[in-house]
């Protein structure tokens, strides 16, 4: 990876600096990265103090836009400022592709220009894929490979201080070593050994739990934020400002590519992409699949030019021979690889009828440099995680139909194949019925037993762009929709509203039970562009007391004219909120029968616009438990809304504090409520 000049017998400190002062944002050049990119990241970090916070878990499944909106951002520099001789392990996670390993590169090289963390006097980055075929047994392994060990004794004899260690990527060291018992390298990220050096690990989530354990300071990379992906499309565009708009036009109106652009490396092959389709004309991608389908058919073409062949490739069924073997081969190493949860290979994984520079050639297989002190093998892996997902389900897809309904059924309640049969579904666009209902008979049944449409299955049923698939989704799910997720992405907000519009004749329930953002409402409400007349209930928990929350809801509430159920439970608990907005929500609700507003502080105002908005004149249950606790409001008006519900049948004012005033309101107008049959 480092490329030393030295006269003497090891390197120096200034050929360590030198080295890092040539470093690129990352390895290989496509898609084109450019270094103004190294700037460019987001960090948040962990504040909590209890080891078993939700913060990593909420934050690493792909909710970016609710860690932007409840986290701080932090500089590299303040992470490293908040290490001390007791603070001095630091882990940095990160899902794949935000910029894990251009940050490390960028703090090398800042280091080696003197910018910053000038108290370090030896800084130590080491890509631990490096590390895949043997284990690192003692410092002299890492110092062996920056041919620095004449440094060992001096090191050891000061237990490290003034020395930081960088491992860069601990989910791509063979994990039968770093669990091997004690072994030095467990030992010094426990703070065990070299006890006055500075330590920062970065990883992917999932091979990082144990360590989270033991680190002192925790955070994660988010990649950019929406700020930083204009600001990248403006350094990008600089001289073409319209080219910039239009991009961004375009982000704007497909908010679920524009999710992907948090991620770097996204970002930066969606322009590439972008600018080629341009220029040949070409439509522009919808989904992931798209994105992900187009890139590689572009290596593909960049492979070509490379060797001389003009060849025009439409798509990956017709790439010619032999590079069609090589690439099924590739996509049938990336189906076992992700199957057998690994990010790293090695020669033993490839169809031994090819060689490695067979397969690197293509782009899609990156060979690591040789460890030349272990003696170990070459180290492969895929440029990136999602573009290895992207091969197992190409290769899925080129099995016989009995072979992929196999492998559905095998991988279909597999965590980590996911993304794979979410990609599968994109290239299949979900024609086979046999496919589709393999995928979903599982998962329509909860923990109840009850039938229901749940986030996940609609995120396939989207890539596929097949809107017949997704009504047969809700049909078959008795047409009840429920979002259980804490928060939501831009993403699953493009991803509902697409469904909603696609199977607009067969949904009939819709439960949000998560945090809604007036964004995300205003994406579902873009989506219908027609009325979805089959609605029938709308049930919300979620806190409501924000103007451009309640603005964009009642825009989405437009769009479900038939309402006969609303539940609002709970959406409104500030003493001082305006409910005007319910006036108006109710007028939009004339087929309206049943009303929950229960657990919201009503008070006098709330209760003058429900009488004022509404005769309730179909209005069947009305619960209002724990609705007007306080004593000084007048409960008259109790009494004059039920004098205007004349059918109902079931009426709560449990936990409330009616008082003599309320009773006598509620015994006169006790004889237009003929119909009631349960009062609580």
């Amino acid at each position: 990876m480092y490329k030393f000049f030295y006269a003497g017998e090891y390197a120096t400190i200034s050929d360590l600096k030198g080295a890092y002062c040539n470093l690129r944002p990352a390895e290989g050049d496509f898609p084109p990265v450019p270094t103004f990119s190294f700037t460019n990241l987001a960090l948040i970090k962990d504040t909590t103090e209890t080891k078993k916070s939700a913060f990593f878990y909420e934050t690493i499944q792909g909710s970016v836009d609710d860690v932007i909106e409840t986290k701080v951002t932090v500089t590299y520099e303040d992470l490293f400022r908040s290490m001390t001789s007791k603070n001095r392990i630091l882990l940095l996670e990160g899902r794949p592709g935000c910029g894990k390993t251009t940050l490390t590169r960028k703090i090398s090289k800042d280091w080696g220009e003197g910018e910053i963390l000038r108290f370090i006097k030896y800084l130590f980055l080491i890509p631990l894929r490096q590390f895949y075929a043997t284990p690192i047994t003692g410092l002299s392994s890492i110092l062996q490979y920056f041919d620095m060990s004449d440094l060992e004794v001096n090191i050891k004899g000061n237990a490290g201080e003034g020395v930081c260690f960088i491992f860069d990527g601990l989910d791509e060291y063979s994990q039968k070593y770093a669990k091997q018992g004690r072994s030095w390298f467990e030992k010094l990220l426990r703070g065990e050994v070299l006890t006055s050096s500075m330590i920062m690990v970065t990883s992917r989530p999932n091979a990082s739990v144990e360590l989270r354990e033991s680190a002192h300071i925790r955070g994660e990379v988010l990649g950019f934020l929406k700020e930083q992906i204009d600001e990248y499309i403006d350094k990008s565009y600089s001289n073409n400002l319209s080219k910039a708009s239009e991009v961004k036009a375009y982000l704007h109106n497909h908010h679920n590519i524009q999710h992907m652009c948090y991620v770097p490396l996204h970002l930066v092959m969606i322009m590439f992409i972008y600018d080629s389709c341009q220029d040949q004309r070409a439509p522009l991608p919808k989904t992931e699949t798209d994105v992900y389908n187009l890139f590689t058919v572009m290596s593909l073409v960049r492979y070509y030019t490379k060797i001389g062949k003009d060849i025009v490739l439409s798509d990956l069924q017709s790439i010619p021979s032999p590079e069609s073997a090589i690439f099924l081969s590739i996509s049938k190493v990336a189906y076992n690889t992700t199957a057998a949860s690994k990010t790293s290979l090695s020669l033993h994984d490839i169809n031994s009828e090819f060689s490695v520079s067979d397969v690197a050639n293509l782009g899609f297989i990156v060979v690591d440099r040789k460890i030349g002190f272990t003696g170990g093998e070459p180290i492969l892996s895929f440029v990136h995680l999602t573009n290895q997902e992207f091969l197992a389900a190409y290769y899925i897809s080129t099995l016989t139909s009995d072979e992929q309904l196999k492998a559905i059924r095998e991988h279909i309640d597999q965590s980590h194949m996911r993304v794979v049969l979410k990609f599968f579904c994109g290239i299949t666009k979900l024609q086979n019925l046999d496919h589709w209902t393999a995928i979903i008979d599982n998962a329509l049944i909860d923990e109840h037993g009850k039938k229901m449409v749940i986030l996940n299955e609609l995120h396939y049923v989207f890539e596929s762009q097949n809107g017949q698939r997704c009504s047969e989704l809700f049909s078959k799910a008795g047409g009840k929709l429920i979002i259980k997720n804490e928060t939501l992405s831009l993403l699953d907000y493009c991803v509902i509203g697409y469904c909603l519009e696609s199977a607009r004749d067969t949904v009939k329930n819709i439960t949000f039970q998560c945090q809604l953002t007036a964004e995300g409402l205003c994406i579902i409400a873009q989506k219908l562009t027609r009325f979805v007349e089959s609605v029938k209930e709308l049930d919300i928990y979620d806190d409501l007391c924000d103007e451009d929350k309640v603005l964009a809801l009642m825009e989405l509430f437009q769009k479900f004219p038939n309402v006969e159920s609303l539940n609002l439970r709970g959406c409104f608990k500030e003493e001082e909120w305006d409910w005007t907005f319910l006036g108006d929500l109710l007028m939009e609700a004339p087929h309206l029968q049943t009303l929950n507003l229960a657990q919201n502080n009503l008070g006098p105002n709330g209760m003058e616009i429900l009488c004022d908005a509404h005769s309730f004149s179909n209005l069947k249950e009305l619960n209002l438990m724990g609705c007007f606790k306080k004593e000084q409001w007048d409960r008259t008006l109790l009494g004059d809304l039920l004098m205007e519900s004349r059918q109902l049948q079931t009426l709560c004012l449990a936990g409330n504090n009616l008082g003599p005033n309320g009773m006598r309101a509620l015994c006169t107008a006790s004889s237009s409520l003929s119909n009631i049959t349960e009062l609580k």
